[in-house]
């Protein structure tokens, strides 16, 4: 497995994943010339070797028992008419555990279940929308006419 796959499946950016690999922290993986080669446990996951001292990671140890909710924001879309192109804000929300992020394109590569729930809104109200076990991917999350210059995930901040 290369870095790409094993930073999505480990939940951290691909560059703190280089760093760990720098630091030899990533069990049994080897530099092959440019690239590196990432095994997996039984249970289908990198193993990260922790720490001695410092905060603990924050890396996923095993695949996701519980989907990805992927929600359109209905009153977003709503009070983003009208706005100019750099005032809009993103309307797609990615809810993984306690992590939430926001963004305008996403990416699912894998099977999803799109889910209507009129009477069983979700704990956020909404009453449609995607599940996934699959990695998503943001392709932009700032609003661009050219998706080739999409960035991480951005974070929702409330004030």
């Amino acid at each position: 497995m290369g870095t790409r796959e094993a930073s999505i499946l480990l939940g951290i950016s691909r560059q703190r994943l280089l760093v760990l690999l720098a630091q030899g922290r990533v069990k049994d993986a080897e530099k092959n010339g440019r690239f590196w080669e990432i095994p997996v446990s039984e249970s289908g996951m990198p193993v990260i070797i922790p720490a001695r001292r410092g905060p603990k990671g924050i890396w996923h140890k095993q695949e996701p028992t519980e989907p990805k909710m992927i929600h359109v924001n209905q009153s977003k879309i709503k009070g983003n008419k009208g706005k100019p192109p750099e005032k809009l804000e993103p309307v797609i929300s990615v809810k993984d555990g306690k992590r939430n992020d926001y963004g305008y394109d996403l990416y699912i590569p894998g099977p999803c279940l799109i889910v209507y729930r009129p009477y069983e809104p979700a704990k956020c109200g909404a009453h449609l929308w995607i599940n996934t076990y699959h990695s998503v991917e943001f392709v932009d999350t700032e609003f661009n006419l050219d998706p080739a210059t999409a960035r991480q995930p951005s974070k929702q901040i409330c004030i």
